[in-house]
């Protein structure tokens, strides 16, 4: 009786292993694309925590793996190690009326301005270093399903603070648009600016101890380098010794065909030069 117990638990895990496995928030830009360019390989987003174990375990062979800062790597199976590969970033921008003249902001200031209890209350403009109106601050958060925005801020800025009742918390660009475009005391957070938007984008430091003080925009080369500070990088693990094994969906997820479904995704793919660059050291291996 026990042994045809194990004999189903054992049974059961092997039908859930898969190849690929990862972030359940990839699951409907690259499982299509990851099956059509390797149809002997199973893919499975099911989830970050699922991948990693997957990983640990031997089951998988790749895992695409949102990475939070100081979080360590996840587990090779024994007798084994993991590439990992930079593949593309979550991100925040901040975003002002075109007629302010803020340049930047820091994480100081956004822990003043959106969370619940911190040390310094900032309500109005003329609070922040540089400030030019005299203006209360108005703040929207656009966090649309599947973003990781209010996770990026909360998580990091806040120190996990709840934010403060006044933040604009939203799922919907419209009011957060229209308000960017005719109300010169907004303040908009937003994984980025959909096209077309009115909107200037501020420069942002982190300065928490030991990290920098210098404040970087959110461009391409500043948020796959990691200098813009308010991203959360999308890794690629790869055992090594099955590299060769998947070269086709490793070749396809660093394409321009998967950074679109990428971007489709408001997150940023790492810049084009690069992703060819390592695509090119898969056919050279």
């Amino acid at each position: 009786m026990l042994k045809s117990v194990w004999l189903g638990l054992v049974f059961a895990v092997s039908v859930h292993a898969a190849d690929i496995v990862g972030s359940d928030l990839l699951k409907p830009a690259l499982t299509e694309g990851l099956r059509a360019v390797a149809p002997a390989k199973s893919v499975d987003f099911a989830g970050s925590l699922p991948g990693r174990r997957s990983l640990a375990d031997g089951r998988a062979s790749v895992a695409l793996l949102f990475q939070r800062d100081g979080e360590a790597d996840p587990a090779a199976p024994i007798g084994q190690s993991l590439q990992r590969y930079l593949l593309a970033n979550a991100a925040v921008v901040v975003a002002v009326h075109k007629s302010n003249r803020q340049n930047q902001v820091s994480f100081a200031d956004l822990n003043s301005l959106l969370a619940k209890d911190p040390k310094v209350y900032y309500v109005n403009w003329n609070d922040l270093a540089g400030g030019n109106l005299s203006d209360t601050i108005l703040t929207y958060l656009y966090a649309p399903h599947g973003a990781f925005a209010r996770e990026l801020i909360q998580g990091v800025p806040l120190a996990n603070q709840p934010f403060r009742q006044e933040v604009n918390l939203v799922m919907d660009w419209a009011p957060v648009g229209q308000s960017l475009a005719t109300r010169p005391a907004t303040l908009a957070f937003a994984p980025g600016l959909p096209p077309g938007s009115e909107g200037r984008l501020l420069q942002v430091s982190d300065g928490r101890p030991g990290k920098s003080t210098t404040a970087y925009s959110p461009d391409e080369m500043n948020i796959y380098n990691g200098d813009y500070p308010l991203r959360l990088p999308l890794y690629l693990y790869v055992r090594t010794d099955q590299q060769a094994a998947q070269k086709e969906a490793l070749k396809w997820l660093f394409s321009e065909a998967a950074a679109e479904r990428i971007r489709s995704l408001g997150l940023y793919p790492a810049p084009k030069a690069i992703r060819e660059r390592l695509a090119q050291r898969l056919d050279s291996r």
